[in-house]
């Protein structure tokens, strides 16, 4: 066999090469912040190359870190490494996402990461000849949970009880049919509109279809719309809808972020299944045997004496 590769060692698990584990804890740290970056993004702007460079920096940093529960052995380092990763995860994310419950799921996060690596290292330390895939299986699972619950706190920030306010963008995408509708319903209304569209004003409404302003108010009454001087029928929908999520009950808030959170956490799961197992057995495989084949790492045993009761 390759003295390269197995080689007998006395010594204790120790981190030889500080080189090593810098660089090692830079990449982290920077998949870490691309993947909060592009995940920030996402959320502002859905489209297919966001989603794809969210994805890719997500995947890159979870095979580092599980990497990085294999290669670095002192407790303080991984420790303090783990913090740097977890707050590189929270960065951008955190900018424009300000609020006690954010704040919150950075400590979580943090623990969720911890016992990742915790529960790769115990399967490694109890493996007689070290199996990567094992390790892998069980404490991936964990960190994917740790950056779930990250996106999913975040996600659901904006019904938290105290800045509850349903977004115009999300009130645009369901009452835009409403347009369809008006069009095709134009026959059986009071008066014809062929022109219409939710982000018009009620003046703009009335001269597109050449109709007198009073008619086009006393329709728009009829649906329970009164729009003031400018406001569109979007604005006057939007004011509407968080006037009367305001007035809520603090209680059916609650329920409301929960159910959120809870629905956003479980799609992320369900979406990061299929993931995982590409994960676990095709990157992590082959970054690990990049890094044995170039000469990052190398396996190694050692000698292990223990006391025994004998008659």
């Amino acid at each position: 066999m390759n003295n390269n590769l197995l080689t007998k060692n006395e010594a204790v698990e120790v981190d030889s090469s500080m080189p090593k584990i810098v660089s090692l804890a830079i990449l982290g740290i920077i998949t870490a912040c691309g993947a909060s970056y592009f995940i920030n993004i996402l959320f502002g702007e859905t489209s297919p190359s966001s989603f794809i460079l969210a994805a890719s920096f997500i995947i890159l940093f979870i095979v580092i870190f599980f990497l990085q529960s294999l290669f670095i052995k002192t407790t303080k380092i991984n420790l303090l490494v783990i913090l740097l990763e977890t707050l590189g995860l929270a960065s951008f994310l955190v900018f424009n996402n300000q609020s006690l419950v954010v704040f919150i799921a950075i400590p979580i996060t943090y623990f969720c990461l911890y016992r990742s690596l915790k529960k790769s290292k115990e399967v490694i330390n109890n493996q007689l000849k070290i199996k990567v895939s094992k390790a892998a299986r069980l404490s991936v699972p964990k960190t994917i949970t740790a950056i779930i619950i990250l996106i999913s706190v975040v996600y659901s920030q904006p019904f938290y009880p105290d800045n509850l306010v349903i977004s115009k963008s999300l009130i645009k995408r369901i009452i835009a049919p409403s347009e369809l509708i008006i069009k095709l319903a134009s026959n059986y209304l009071p008066i014809e509109i062929n022109n219409f569209s939710i982000e018009m004003t009620a003046s703009e409404l009335a001269k597109e279809n050449n109709l007198h302003p009073l008619l086009v108010n006393e329709l728009l009454k009829k649906m329970g719309l009164q729009l003031g001087a400018g406001e569109t029928i979007l604005d006057n929908v939007y004011n509407l809808i968080n006037e009367k999520v305001n007035n809520l009950d603090k209680k059916i808030k609650w329920i409301i972020f929960g159910s959120i959170l809870l629905l956003a956490f479980l799609t992320l799961k369900g979406l990061f299944l299929p993931i995982r197992w590409l994960i676990v057995y095709v990157f992590i495989y082959i970054f690990y045997e990049i890094s044995m084949a170039l000469g990052f790492s190398r396996l190694t045993y050692e000698k292990i004496s223990k006391e025994i009761i004998i008659l």
